[in-house]
């Protein structure tokens, strides 16, 4: 409690007066003739938005504030915090700091009164007696009023709003205005039960309202009423349903996971592929949350609770990575817990034949199937070939349709003809459609051969344009060209816009060529790039000043990005020839409902590629193959150790319900199962349950097991066994000659399993500037300066694992980033990219809270435990102590950070009451509307952390069985 309490008191905050249980309850009466309570009903209030709201960036005044006629506001979400209650907090003198305009430093927000009410609370009723109270009056109004004093809190966050939103065009008031509901129209608590759902989809009527407030949705497709009200659907029943990129087939997603936390009172999951959709989804889904009264809580990176908290008064729709995913279900078995589950939507099914990250989806899937707790489970995916497998392994009905709401043209570039490809009957016709004819001078036809620029210009800059090139290198040298080539018209086009945008990736340290392209309105786009310039050049391109964004295969999946034209630059990905699937997500992005009227994509091919280019488009989509069997290990160990089986039948069993058993026939699954528990029994990660002696290469089905102390911490970690025990053996040698004179040699035994392969000259001049600490550290680990040497001259190292040496170099750039050097430093002296910079630190964040648990399962390494604990919390935000608070606000880097922490905003409670106009004046570069988004990220998270207390407070009742 006394750590949480850091979180919203500063050190000026004078001690607080203690609140009786009387003062609680005088916190719901309201001065003067003002009567009402915090249940009474409650005028709603939206504020409205159009499409699924984007990802928010750090600075995005170009975004909002232009004289353009492009409409860029609707791509920055609103803020949320529009439940308008009678105002209880106006009429409170101990919350008034909380709703004014310029709150004082003495009131700092409520979550302190929570408690100074559970402790005064906690020593009335017990400790005066010294015992137990056995009045059952007093507990139940002591847990009342511990209740009303959190819920008065969640409604002084949800309701201080300093300025009214405009709502005239808003849905409720449209229907308040025809007469069809008064304006007391009631909320989720006050409805009544048999008018509550069933209004729309089988959810409040309200929902509508959010949806055409937000998402700018006043109907839904065809195809998704009929999904919706699919059998298997109401017989809760499993379903994968597939449709081309663009359908619509997240808004489905949305609803069931609405229609779970609301109607049936269970915990969502939804499984999102990549970090950046993840939060991108939380952002859509918190305006919904704050209105519905629900929550929506982030488990990727190094963001969720493990185990999550046990909640008794609301349910949460998590949004996870894979990864994360996986580690959030493990917990939940473990503690008896997954029942709390109802629903899991899996997103991009088809990554499960994706090697690596595949087979930890099928695990994650696998072990909920051979749980049996009743959880429904929802996949959806565009490019599945073999959905018949997957649905077996799933247990699911399948729904499949062919609508794109957009109209989507195909176009082959052969030489200087266009080709239409004509689909019918599944066959695939070329039709020659145009020949191309651009007015190119001779220089321009020696630069632009393909006549990429002709192409870009006939859509820009009214229209937007995706050029997918094969690598990031491709992707820069297309981008150059296309700047070198663009006409007066998109010269003009949203200058002052521009000039912003160029201003704010100078302050993230973008490159001088990245700057000079977006003056042109063209950029480029791939994992090279810092995380905070990607947000920025995504923001650009959905607003309209950027036109064209050169981008590698990764964003067709990746990020939300429609466009009216997709190019593809040749048919490749990287080096290999592209997929069906790969082009598939690639052409999915032209054309996008509310975005664009129509789509085309082009593809260039050279006369020698295009037979090749044929077979694949008229081929069809390869079937999905499991990746299990690399870690089919881990996966009968994580059985073991969740008691979900603990003999050698039930693990074939556990192992006959995997992708892997359903789609290999020819595979034995019994001697697969018995050749890796035989592995795992020599290897010392299992022991035998009984008897001790027997032969290990003797398994029947009969035989007891149980996980060792090894394999337990490193199911409890998230690691695979053999990382950990490589983990082990590091912090063995650590402990020999642990050099404590910094953090170089921590940061090396957490640098993950980031790829880098540096210049063994640069590594050489960077050797010879070595301090003490890294001296030391190097010398530790076998690095001397015989191998220095060795290194400039060339001659092969063969007495330290090439391993070693890499992920100390790695170890160096995560020391300068600790030390505070910003990234784009961090990269050029290293010489690696930005991207691979924060990956690497991302990377190590993680695998630190990974090694920390590890370290606490294991109890002779508790002093690592302490030390990776520490580690963990720093590199999450690699920041000074006074930004991390402000850093863990979604989308706020360490540039934001000192710009709020300047302007006198330097806690999230006083981002959360201040108003849009006061923040946007006092933070440069921030536009009313991303102030607005800003405020609404901080209430949401103050939410949080006060169901979170409300969660502990509840656990304390229990352990005194109040």
């Amino acid at each position: 409690m006394n750590n949480n309490r850091k979180l919203y008191c500063t050190p000026s905050t004078p001690k607080r007066r203690r609140l009786g249980n009387s003062k609680i309850a005088s916190l719901t009466q309201t001065r003067g003739s003002v009567k009402h309570n915090v249940n009474t009903s409650k005028h709603i209030q939206i504020t409205e938005n159009c499409d699924s709201p984007p990802l928010p960036c750090n600075q995005v005044e170009y975004l909002c504030d232009s004289d353009s006629n492009s409409s860029v506001c609707s791509d920055i979400p609103c803020s949320p915090g529009v439940l308008e209650t009678c105002n209880i907090l106006d009429n409170i003198d101990n919350w008034k700091s909380f709703v004014d305009s310029k709150p004082s430093t003495e009131d700092s927000l409520s979550i302190s009164i929570a408690k100074d009410v559970f402790k005064e609370s906690f020593h009335s009723n017990i400790d005066s007696n010294n015992h137990y109270i056995d009045d059952k009056q007093k507990t139940d109004q002591y847990k009342e009023d511990v209740e009303n004093s959190f819920n008065i809190i969640n409604q002084s966050i949800c309701n201080n709003d300093n300025a009214h939103f405009e709502t005239k065009d808003s849905f409720l008031l449209d229907i308040r205005e025809s007469g069809i509901i008064d304006n007391n129209y009631p909320t989720i608590e006050s409805e009544p039960k048999n008018n509550q759902f069933n209004n729309f989809y089988g959810l409040p009527l309200l929902t509508k309202g959010l949806f055409k407030s937000y998402r700018n949705i006043e109907k839904f497709y065809d195809w998704q009423e009929e999904c919706l009200n699919l059998n298997a659907i109401k017989e809760r029943q499993n379903l994968i349903y597939a449709l081309p990129t663009s359908g619509g087939k997240t808004l489905v997603a949305e609803v069931l996971m609405l229609r779970e936390v609301l109607v049936r009172k269970r915990n969502s999951l939804f499984i999102l592929p990549f970090v950046a959709i993840v939060q991108e989804k939380i952002w859509a889904l918190s305006p919904f949350a704050i209105q519905l009264d629900f929550l929506v809580e982030e488990y990727a990176g190094g963001k969720g609770h493990l185990p999550p908290k046990k909640r008794r008064r609301k349910n949460s729709i998590y949004v996870a990575t894979i990864e994360k995913g996986l580690a959030l279900i493990r917990n939940l078995i473990e503690l008896n817990r997954l029942d709390e589950i109802g629903l899991i939507v899996v997103d991009e099914l088809h990554l499960i034949g994706e090697p690596g990250r595949g087979g930890t989806l099928e695990t994650l899937l696998s072990t909920v199937i051979f749980a049996k707790k009743g959880i429904q489970i929802v996949g959806m995916s565009a490019t599945i070939g073999n959905l018949p497998d997957l649905a077996g392994f799933l247990q699911a009905h399948i729904f499949q349709r062919q609508f794109r709401p957009v109209e989507l043209t195909e176009y082959v570039k052969l030489g200087d003809m266009l080709h239409k490809i004509v689909w019918s009957s599944g066959d695939m016709e070329l039709v020659p459609d145009r020949k191309l004819a651009f007015d190119y001078t001779e220089a321009g036809y020696r630069m632009d051969p393909d006549l990429v620029g002709g192409l870009v210009s006939e859509v820009v800059p009214q229209d937007s344009c995706l050029v997918f090139c094969p690598t990031k290198r491709n992707c820069q040298s297309v981008a150059t060209l296309l700047c070198n080539m663009q006409r007066s018209d998109m010269l003009s086009h949203r200058v002052q816009d521009r000039i912003a945008l160029q201003s704010a990736l100078r302050t993230e340290g973008a490159s001088a060529d990245l700057v000079r392209c977006v003056r042109a309105g063209v950029a480029y786009h791939h994992a090279g790039l810092a995380s905070d310039e990607r947000c920025l050049l995504e923001q650009a391109f959905r607003s309209g000043v950027i036109s064209v964004l050169c981008c590698t295969s990764t964003l067709a999946a990746g990020v939300n990005l429609p466009a009216r034209r997709v190019i593809l630059r040749a048919p490749l990905v990287g080096r290999e020839f592209i997929s069906l699937s790969s082009y598939r997500q690639m052409v999915g992005r032209a054309g996008r409902a509310g975005v664009c009227d129509a789509g085309e994509s082009i593809v260039i091919c050279g006369a020698r590629e295009w037979p090749q280019l044929k077979n694949v488009l008229s081929s069809g989509l390869p079937p999905v193959t499991s990746q299990l069997r690399p870690i089919v290990a881990s996966l009968l160990i994580s059985a073991i150790a969740l008691n979900l089986a603990n003999d050698v039948r039930g693990l074939k069993e556990f192992l006959g319900c995997t992708l892997l058993a359903k789609t290999e026939l020819s595979l034995n699954i019994e001697e697969l199962c018995e050749e890796n528990l035989i592995a795992l029994l020599k290897s010392g990660a299992l022991e035998f349950g009984g008897k001790t002696g027997q032969m290990t290469d003797m398994i029947n089905d009969d035989l007891k097991l149980i996980v060792s102390k090894l394999g337990q911490a490193a199911i409890k970690s998230c690691l695979e066994l053999e990382i950990a025990r490589q983990l082990l053996e590091d912090i063995h040698q650590a402990s020999q000659s642990l050099v404590l004179l910094g953090s170089l040699h921590l940061l090396y035994l957490v640098t993950g399993d980031t790829v880098v392969r540096p210049d063994y000259r640069h590594y050489y001049s960077l050797y010879c500037a070595f301090d003490e600490e890294a001296s030391q550290t190097a010398r530790v680990l076998g690095i001397t300066e015989r191998y220095a040497v060795r290194m400039i001259t060339g001659k092969p190292i063969t007495n330290i694992p090439e391993r070693v040496l890499h992920r100390f170099y790695i170890a160096l750039m995560l020391r300068d980033l600790w030390r505070l050097t910003p990234v784009a430093d961090v990269a050029d002296k290293y010489g690696v990219s930005r991207g691979l910079v924060q990956a690497a630190l991302t990377s190590a964040c993680a695998f630190a809270s990974s090694a920390e648990r590890l370290c606490g399962e294991l109890s002779p390494l508790w002093p690592y435990k302490a030390l990776f604990h520490d580690l963990a919390v720093r590199l999450r935000t690699c920041s000074m102590p006074e930004l991390e608070q402000l850093m863990e606000l979604p989308a706020v880097r360490k540039a934001r950070a000192m710009q709020l922490y300047r302007a006198g905003f330097r806690r999230v409670e006083e981002v959360a009451r201040a108003s849009e106009e006061s923040l946007s004046s006092a933070v440069q570069h921030l536009s009313l509307s991303a102030a607005q988004h800003l405020i609404s990220a901080a209430r949401m998270m103050l939410i949080e952390k006060v169901e979170n207390l409300r969660a502990d407070a509840e656990e304390v009742m229990d352990e005194l069985k109040m």
